[in-house]
C-alpha cells in the first residue's frame, strides 16, 4: 500500500512544532520532532505504508512515535493504489458507454480532471462501436477501472451484463420521465447488480420486462441541458471517489433526482435471491423472466 497526504488539504505550521492539515476540519499534529517531519515530507509525495515506519525510526523516532502520527493523520491519508489503476500502476481508463449530452459531458469533465477516457456505444441494431483503444483495453485484465453506462427509462440487459461478465465495476446513468437516476454502483460479486435491480422492479410489477422492452430506443424527456449538466456534474464527483478509493455513497444505492423540483431520493438496494451475479463469471447463468426484459412482447 503506497499512503500519501491528499495533495488537496493545505498543510500549515501552527507553530515551529506543531502541524495542521485543513482549514475547515483541521487536523493538527504537535510535538513534531525531525524525525517525523521527515515522515511527513515522504508522505507529502508518497511512500509504502511501512517504508513510512522504517523511515521514522531510522530517523530517529520510535515506532510508537510513527504509529502515532500515522494515526493522527488518517483522515488525510489516501491510498494511491486503490480502485483505479492497472496492476502496472498505470492509471486505467474510465468508459463511457452511451453517448448524448449527458455522455459528451461527462467526457470532458473527466479529462478536465487529468482522468483517462474512452468510449463504447451502440447503433440502432444494438451493436457495440468502439474504436481500437477501448477494445484493447476492455479486453485487458484490469484495463477499465470503472465504465459508466447511460441510458433512457431501461438498460438493455447486455449492455450491464458486458460489463459484470469483464468484472468491471459499472455505475448506470438512466433518464426516466420524471427523473433521472445514478446508481447503484456495482461491483461484481458484492452487492446487487443491475439484474437485481431488474427482478426487484420485476417483482413490484409482473408487467415490467414487458414495459421495458417497449421503452428501448425511446428517448426520456428529462434529459434536458440544465439536469444534463447537474447529473454529469455529479456523476464525475462519484467517478472520482470512486478513482481515489473513497466510499461513494452510492454504493448498494441510487440517487433519483427530479427533474422539475431538483428534489434528491437516496434508494437503497439489495442482492435478489434469484439473480446469479454471485456465480463464477461467465456461466451465462440468469433467470428466464429477467432474460426477457429488452424482448418485444407477445401479441
Amino acid at each position: 500500500m503506497v499512503i500519501r497526504i491528499d495533495p488537496r488539504i493545505p498543510l500549515v505550521w501552527r507553530t515551529p512544532d506543531t502541524l495542521q492539515l485543513g482549514v475547515d476540519h483541521p487536523v493538527v499534529v504537535t510535538e513534531v520532532s525531525i524525525a517525523l517531519e521527515r515522515v511527513v515530507a515522504a508522505l507529502c509525495s508518497g511512500i509504502p505504508l511501512a517504508a513510512a515506519h522504517l523511515l521514522g525510526v531510522d530517523a530517529g523516532a520510535t515506532p510508537a512515535q510513527v504509529s502515532a502520527l500515522l494515526a493522527t493523520l488518517g483522515p488525510t491519508l489516501i491510498d494511491t493504489q486503490a480502485a483505479g489503476r492497472s496492476p502496472a500502476g498505470v492509471a486505467a481508463p474510465v468508459c463511457i458507454d452511451g453517448d448524448g449530452p449527458t455522455a459528451n459531458r461527462l467526457r470532458r469533465l473527466l479529462d478536465e480532471s487529468g482522468v483517462a477516457v474512452c468510449s463504447r456505444t451502440e447503433n440502432s441494431f444494438g451493436a457495440p462501436a468502439t474504436d481500437a483503444a477501448t477494445d484493447a483495453a476492455t479486453d485487458a485484465p484490469g484495463g477499465i477501472a470503472l465504465a459508466v453506462v447511460l441510458g433512457h427509462y431501461a438498460l438493455r440487459p447486455g449492455r450491464h451484463e458486458f460489463w459484470l461478465r469483464r468484472d468491471v465495476p459499472h455505475l448506470p446513468v438512466v433518464f426516466s420521465d420524471t427523473e433521472v437516476r445514478i446508481g447503484p454502483l456495482v461491483t461484481p460479486g458484492r452487492g446487487p447488480c443491475l439484474y437485481c435491480l431488474e427482478l426487484a422492479h420485476t417483482d413490484a410489477d409482473h408487467a415490467w420486462p414487458r414495459i421495458a422492452s417497449q421503452l428501448q430506443g425511446a428517448t426520456a424527456p428529462t434529459e434536458t441541458t440544465r439536469l444534463s449538466i447537474d447529473v454529469a456534474g455529479r456523476t464525475a464527483g462519484h467517478v472520482q471517489e470512486f478513482l481515489t478509493g473513497r466510499r461513494t455513497p452510492l454504493v448498494a444505492h441510487s440517487l433519483g433526482i427530479n427533474e422539475r423540483s431538483g428534489a434528491l431520493t437516496l434508494r437503497a438496494h439489495h442482492a435478489h435471491g434469484s439473480c446469479g451475479c454471485r456465480a463464477l463469471p461467465e456461466n451465462g447463468t440468469a433467470p428466464e423472466e429477467h432474460a426477457a426484459v429488452g424482448r418485444r412482447p407477445p401479441s
